[in-house]
């Protein structure tokens, strides 16, 4: 398969190639069999488990050998692994997946990919994180870089609204409902490609945001009512949406939130631990 390299990590361990299928592979540099590359290089690999691996730089062989001279051979991983090799292994002193905990480069390396999968450039991968729903995100990212954020915010957003309108209990609850919606696109950004990431249509995501919204509105429009029989019927529905949302959150966090995503590269994107 051909390609061309579309992104580097700034230590230079790992990248990205936009092949020629319309899709993006991450690779490890210990790959690379003719010399390092650079952003717009022509390459071509073979594929293994979701992966690019025997990348030959395509530009360099040119450089390199004149005209007419055959290409490199390559084998490729399905040959070793007909020969009873197995799968390869990284080249001696290559990490197969950069620590988080405490390495700022490796962080700053995996960022760069993820912002460069969502078609932004180096530096924005937490913008691509909470506006963009192209890709897909580890369990990880999920919970640490999406969530527990979210859910900050939200704290501080509504400590600042009940501060201001503790006087009045009908705006405190309005402000409620505008928080949620403020929130509402980031949540459905890193749920769409946490969904992805397992292999579902991120639009599945939606299931419980219809019951939700509905709740909210419901518990809006009840502050606004007279009639003690139509708040009592709001507040029924208000239940039953609420309660709908619930179980199919319960269900998304049994099946997706929790669960770890699919091996090798999919059709929403390449494998967020392929470079983790």
């Amino acid at each position: 398969m051909r390609g061309v390299i579309s992104a580097i990590a700034r230590d230079g361990s790992y990248g990205q190639i936009a092949a020629d299928d319309g899709e993006r592979y991450s690779y490890w540099s210990s790959q690379i069999r003719n010399g390092p590359v650079a952003i717009g290089d022509p390459v071509n690999f073979q594929m293994h488990e979701g992966q690019p691996v025997d990348i030959f730089n395509l530009a360099a062989a040119l450089a390199a050998d004149p005209p007419g001279t055959p290409p490199v051979p390559s084998g490729g991983p399905r040959a070793a692994a007909a020969a009873g090799q197995g799968r390869p292994r990284p080249a001696a002193g290559a990490q197969p997946r950069p620590a988080f905990a405490g390495q700022a480069q490796a962080w700053a390396a995996h960022f760069d990919a993820q912002a460069a999968q969502a078609g932004l450039p180096a530096g924005n991968y937490w913008v691509a994180l909470f506006t963009s729903p192209q890709g897909r995100i580890s369990r990880r990212q999920f919970w640490l870089h999406g969530v527990l954020p979210l859910i900050g915010i939200g704290i501080l957003l509504k400590v600042a609204a009940y501060s201001v309108l503790f006087i009045a209990p009908t705006m405190v609850l309005l402000a409620s409902f505008v928080i949620f919606l403020v929130l509402l696109w980031p949540q459905l950004c890193i749920s769409y490609k946490r969904f992805q990431d397992v292999g579902y249509p991120g639009w599945y995501n939606l299931a419980w945001l219809l019951p939700m919204l509905g709740a909210q509105v419901l518990s809006v429009l009840g502050l606004y009512l007279d009639s003690l029989s139509s708040i009592s019927l709001l507040e029924t529905l208000e239940l039953v949406l609420s309660s709908i949302a619930g179980l199919v959150a319960l269900a998304a966090l049994i099946f997706v939130y929790i669960r770890p995503g699919q091996e090798g590269a999919n059709e929403y994107g390449p494998d967020p631990l392929a470079a983790a």
